[in-house]
Parts: C-alpha cells; structure tokens; sequence
C-alpha cells in the first residue's frame, strides 16, 4: 500500500500509480516538484504500520493514526 502524504498529514492510500496520478491531478504538481514542496508517497507492507513508516520518513515527530 502506498499512502500519500502532505506535511504528514495522510491524504490518499492506494497503489502507486494511483497515488502518483492523485498528485498529479490534485496538486497539479509532477512528483519532483510535489516532493520540494513537501509532498511525500511512502509504502507500506502487511508486517509493518504507517505510523512505522511515517516516523522514518519525518524523523520520529510523526502522530499516530
């Protein structure tokens, strides 16, 4: 699963191209310019949580779901 983030505030899960066109469409941003503007796609696998990956991607300052 692979979740969209927005300054870690969780806006769309998906599949990967899912997430990408909903950043595309939504943010009117392609993904190097959605990712400076602090726009992130994160997976996540069955054994392991969005809290788990969010604290990796924003350094432990992530809320939980």
């Amino acid at each position: 699963m692979f979740h969209v983030l927005d300054h870690a505030e969780l806006v769309y899960s998906g599949e990967l191209s899912q997430a990408t066109q909903f950043i595309i469409e939504h943010y009117g941003y392609q993904l190097d310019e959605a990712i400076r503007s602090g726009i992130k796609i994160i997976y996540t696998d069955p054994l392991h949580s969005l809290n788990e990956a969010r604290k990796t991607v924003f350094g432990g300052h992530a809320t939980d779901c």
